[in-house]
């Protein structure tokens, strides 16, 4: 249940939204990472300061990264080679959120081949996302698909076009606009 402080914040939309999931994806209960701050955002050991204009601690959409166990937190993290879990599933901190402060079980969306729609500012429009998009849809053959990744704030951002590693995260299927892009997750 979403747990709002300001009533001015009662119309705000949810950032991540299933569309094909029925026997792709799996929400999968964690633990969020003790040195989380929950006002901020910010990770320890990282730059990481949260996203500029959130509500929230934690956006469903932001990439979960794996640490020991079964806890994550937002992604990237400590060090270099860690590699995505999934997709947070609910906000966390700030003004908005889903999960009471003195609990630390969140949700985390998994499953290659589930398809979301992730809504600003869960993934970043930097590296020219609407261009690289356009050109996807004008070839259509492998060296021209998008492939997303985190950046250091934990949102979905896109890769050169054709560029591909194991690591990746999730495949853009679709740009709406600068608001809404459509994902396939790889992990």
């Amino acid at each position: 249940m979403l747990r709002l402080t300001n009533l001015s914040n009662k119309y705000v939309k949810r950032t991540l939204r299933v569309l094909y999931g029925q026997t792709q994806a799996t929400p999968y209960d964690v633990a969020l990472a003790s040195g989380f701050s929950r006002t901020g955002g910010a990770i320890e050991g990282t730059a990481t300061t949260g996203i500029t204009g959130s509500k929230s601690a934690i956006l469903p959409g932001l990439v979960a990264t794996k640490l020991a166990g079964e806890t994550v937190t937002v992604s990237p993290v400590y060090e270099s080679t860690a590699r995505a879990f999934g997709l947070h599933a609910n906000f966390v901190g700030g003004e908005i959120s889903d999960i009471p402060s003195d609990f630390d079980r969140i949700g985390v969306w998994r499953g290659p081949g589930s398809v979301y729609e992730v809504l600003a500012p869960a993934f970043s429009t930097a590296n020219s996302l609407s261009t690289i998009a356009a050109a996807e849809t004008t070839g259509g053959d492998a060296s021209e698909e998008v492939y997303m990744n985190s950046n250091a704030k934990g949102q979905l951002e896109a890769a050169a076009a054709g560029a591909y590693t194991v690591s990746m995260t999730a495949r853009l299927l679709k740009y709406l606009s600068a608001n809404a892009i459509v994902v396939e997750l790889l992990v």
